[in-house]
């Protein structure tokens, strides 16, 4: 892809939505049906039936938080602009603490999306992928939404822990009405700053929903946060669970 004389190359952060897609404990099935063919009917069509938080999503305050902005209240100036991309890779799954992304957080501009690489969407499909992704525990959440981030997203399944009762991240984020993206794949493709649209279906009222993101990386940039080397390369490891 070519904008005027810039060479970019376009990076999709979203998996596929199908029958067979993963799944979180206790979310009803997807049912994908074509109900007319081509070779039957002269022309094709569908019926998709799904609960919107599954796949690559993204979270609205409204849910979790009670009079929070809707995703059409929320502002396309925010979803399509700029992400700061953490390499956690070297950092054990869970929260990640304040002190393994502070040397990059100066980097950070008002309206960025905020993204944590864990390389987990190679576990997409398997056991591994619900509990070997990383996510910014409370401290850094603070810190990030004091910068005046649009939101966060990260390559798991949840801004929390799968088995949290509390969602104290996810109150930290939504109550501060920034937006969260998950279930993205290929951030490791990504370098440390690029260009993101982030174009969720136009939905009426809707607490979240399925979400097509694309990055947008010069190609000047390189092919992906391994050659940034301003990456976050936290040394210390520590415990999962939550923060």
């Amino acid at each position: 892809m070519s904008i005027g004389v810039e060479t970019v190359r376009v990076v999709d952060c979203s998996h596929h939505y199908d029958n067979a897609m993963p799944l979180m404990e206790g979310i009803a099935p997807p049912d994908f049906t074509d109900f007319a063919t081509v070779v039957r009917d002269g022309y094709a069509m569908s019926r998709y039936a799904f609960t919107n938080h599954t796949g690559t999503h993204i979270d609205a305050p409204a849910h979790q938080i009670d009079g929070g902005a809707t995703l059409d209240e929320i502002p396309l100036s925010r979803l399509v602009t700029e992400a700061v991309v953490f390499d956690c890779r070297s950092v054990d799954p869970g929260p990640v603490a304040l002190h393994d992304i502070s040397d990059r957080v100066d980097e950070i501009r008002p309206n960025d999306l905020a993204l944590f690489c864990s390389g987990n969407d190679r576990n997409w499909g398997t056991d591994a992928y619900w509990r070997a992704w990383c996510y910014p525990g409370a401290e850094a959440s603070t810190a990030l939404i004091d910068r005046g981030v649009s939101g966060v997203g990260f390559d798991g399944p949840s801004a929390d822990p799968v088995d949290s009762v509390t969602y104290e991240l996810h109150r930290i984020w939504l109550g501060a009405g920034r937006v969260i993206l998950e279930n993205l794949r290929s951030l490791t493709e990504l370098p440390g700053r690029c260009r993101i649209v982030c174009a969720p279906l136009k939905v009426r009222k809707a607490n979240g929903g399925p979400v097509r993101v694309l990055a947008l990386v010069d190609e000047a940039e390189g092919t992906g946060v391994e050659q940034d080397p301003a990456r976050a390369t936290a040394g210390a490891s520590h415990p999962g669970g939550a923060s």
